[in-house]
């Protein structure tokens, strides 16, 4: 296979993350987890600071950080930041009441755009996001949109949150993402945008299988 670049981009609930991980390990790819590294920054900036404020500035100190991505055959990734593993650390609940700042930060989106370019350059990959096929590879071979219906991701969401015990209120949840929608398509930098030439595909009546086979069949079309 050739070197290629396939970006992933869609909403919040779409899938984009759990197909991408698939796509990447039945086609020889490795996948790269953007959200990852925001969190990771926002993880380091709570540990040095201990609270995130709206007055956050990047600095030269932070843009010196060690932080390097493992894709594993089981279809994980391993994250760390100057040699310590923080891939669960992560996703505490902390990093998500803060994450907001953080990734809005130009200094910051810049930062990471850096780094997902450079790890481009060295091997094949799929990544997802919301900015991936506009903004970080504008030149990338290919360009996907998951989307889904906004009843459909609060669907998923509340059989995620029920699969780790969780009760919660499928119309709070379903407001949510319709917010989150709002949010992320006015965002100052790194908005929610569908690239014009990207391959459009609405998951709302599809399988995971379905959707991976789809995108695996784009991808042999172009290698």
């Amino acid at each position: 296979m050739r070197h290629i670049v396939v970006a992933v981009d869609g909403p919040a609930g779409s899938g984009k993350s759990s197909v991408s991980r698939r796509v990447a390990a039945e086609m020889g790819l490795k996948y790269i987890d953007s959200g990852a590294l925001y969190r990771s920054i926002t993880w380091q900036v709570l540990q040095s600071e201990g609270v995130v404020t709206p007055e956050f500035a990047f600095s030269a100190g932070m843009a010196g950080m060690d932080i390097t991505q493992e894709f594993l055959p089981d279809g994980t990734s391993r994250t760390r930041i100057n040699g310590n593993d923080v891939s669960l650390l992560i996703r505490d609940e902390a990093i998500a009441r803060n994450i907001g700042i953080i990734s809005d930060n130009r200094d910051v989106r810049e930062f990471v755009n850096g780094l997902l370019r450079k790890w481009a350059r060295k091997e094949s990959v799929i990544m997802d996001g919301r900015d991936i096929g506009t903004v970080v590879f504008p030149d990338a071979d290919l360009k996907i949109y998951l989307d889904a219906s906004a009843d459909v991701r609060a669907a998923r969401r509340v059989k995620e949150y029920r699969e780790l015990g969780k009760d919660v209120d499928e119309n709070v949840i379903k407001k949510q993402i319709i917010l989150r929608d709002e949010q992320d398509r006015e965002r100052p930098f790194g908005a929610l945008v569908r690239a014009d030439e990207a391959v459009y595909i609405d998951t709302s009546h599809m399988t995971m299988d379905q959707v991976v086979e789809r995108i695996k069949d784009c991808i042999r079309a172009i290698v």
